[in-house]
């Protein structure tokens, strides 16, 4: 018994050699037209023109509309907003395929074929949209980091969150199944658990590393005082890198600031030599040291301390070293007393210029050495209740004419305008006129030394700024 299918092949291949002229007619009729029989994605094309096909083609893919739901949000979106487009022309190709063989159009006339549409993907779009379904979902993980405390003194872990990932199958095949069959349809997006890239655990054990540099005991000493920096300084010097992969790397330490840090305190240790100021007799005796002289010192193991701390702390280890020094010894600056100065208030030099204010005998004297240019001069010098001020002072403000105010002993309030040829030598106290005072050679003033005028101008013009005052009784 023959079978039905045998029967319907053979009727076929019998019609265009029947038909003769007519067959090829058939034939060039259907040459760029689709074949009878042919469907696309389940709806007849037969007949139609390349170009018919490829405007059914386009406004079939357009009219496709994806409804995704994802966790409580659903959305509708089209094949191109998820990363899927039909190739029009690939698609166009797959359906005239048939008309290139000439046993197709024979059969054509008895049998049916149907073609999906050729579907292309965009990857990077897709992965996209699969993070977006993620996120709309709210099952986006995060991994672990590695960040600085708010107080700046340590390090902290954020822990990783497990995140989710869109089961590709459950999204991806549904699309590409609608794309081809050019129909629209609903998506129900599946997720599954996906680990982070960096651990919680992880993360932990650099931080722990960066704290352990943090957290080592450091000191340099000066020798008098020790010197540690703060824990925020420490923190500052320690930075987690990240990787090629973004996670956090190996903490590093910032070895240039530390010696920077120890250098800073080796530079505050380092002093100056201070040059003495003194006077000797004509034996070599000292008489009078107005400055003592102070040896200086540098550091000698500053870098050295600086790189061996770097090293101690990057391993987290504790370190502690005493600044070295080299001893920076002091001069002295030595004036030669004027012969028989030895014996007076202030041992000069020769040819100095100074002033001798006796307040036992009330006098001033002007001396140029161990000679007296001036006086002795009869003087107003402070009364109990504003003694002047002794010591070895020097001239440092002259004022040529000035009013002076202040307070008297039972508290009131005096001011003196006018006061001329003043010569300042410590505090508010000078030497200056005094007009208002027909007598001198007592103890009566605000602690000034009061002086006639002449002899106040004239200690004026004589004694520059610099020049010592002696003040004793």
């Amino acid at each position: 018994m023959i079978s039905r299918t045998k029967v319907m092949l053979a009727a076929a291949v019998a019609v265009p050699m029947a038909l003769g002229g007519v067959g090829t007619a058939y034939a060039t009729h259907y040459q760029d037209r689709a074949l009878p029989g042919s469907s696309l994605a389940g709806t007849s094309v037969a007949g139609m023109t390349r170009a018919e096909v490829a405007d059914a083609v386009r406004e079939a893919a357009a009219d496709v509309e994806i409804t995704v739901t994802a966790g409580r949000a659903t959305e509708k979106a089209n094949l191109a907003d998820l990363g899927w487009s039909v190739d029009v022309d690939a698609t166009v190709d797959r359906v005239f395929a048939a008309n290139s063989r000439w046993s197709n159009y024979a059969t054509s006339l008895v049998s049916e074929r149907d073609v999906d549409a050729v579907v292309t993907v965009d990857p990077a779009r897709t992965e996209a949209v699969s993070r977006e379904l993620v996120q709309s979902a709210d099952k986006v993980g995060r991994d672990a980091e590695v960040r600085r405390a708010k107080d700046g003194e340590s390090f902290v872990v954020r822990p990783a969150v497990v995140g989710q990932r869109v089961v590709a199958s459950s999204f991806e095949e549904p699309v590409t199944a609608a794309a081809e069959h050019l129909r629209s349809t609903a998506v129900t997006v599946r997720f599954a658990d996906t680990a982070p890239k960096v651990t919680t655990a992880a993360a932990k054990k650099v931080a722990k590393r960066a704290n352990a540099m943090i957290d080592a005991g450091f000191a340099v000493s000066d020798g008098a005082q020790q010197h540690s920096p703060s824990r925020a300084e420490r923190a500052s010097w320690v930075s987690v890198p990240t990787t090629a992969a973004g996670g956090p790397g190996r903490p590093v330490l910032d070895t240039a600031k530390v010696a920077s840090w120890v250098e800073g305190v080796a530079a505050g240790a380092q002093s100056e030599p201070v040059t003495g100021s003194r006077y000797v007799d004509s034996e070599g005796e000292v008489r009078l040291v107005l400055t003592e002289a102070v040896d200086g010192r540098t550091v000698s193991n500053g870098a050295s301390l600086g790189k061996q701390a770097g090293g101690a702390l990057a391993r987290g280890k504790e370190f502690s070293a005493d600044l070295a020094y080299d001893v920076v010894p002091a001069t002295w600056d030595e004036k030669q007393i004027a012969r028989g100065a030895e014996k007076l208030a202030y041992p000069a030099a020769e040819g100095e210029k100074w002033v001798d204010v006796n307040l036992t005998k009330h006098t001033m004297t002007a001396y140029l050495g161990a000679k007296a240019v001036k006086g002795p001069v009869k003087m107003v010098d402070g009364s109990s209740d504003f003694p002047t001020t002794t010591g070895l002072f020097h001239v440092y403000l002259k004022n040529p004419m000035m009013t002076m105010r202040g307070t008297n002993a039972d508290g009131t309030k005096y001011e003196t305008p006018d006061v001329q040829w003043s010569s300042f030598f410590v505090g508010g106290i000078a030497l200056h006129a005094a007009p208002w005072r027909e007598s001198f050679g007592y103890s009566g003033s605000h602690g000034c030394i009061n002086l006639p005028v002449p002899v106040a101008k004239w200690v004026y013009d004589w004694a520059p700024v610099g020049t010592p005052v002696s003040s004793h009784y």
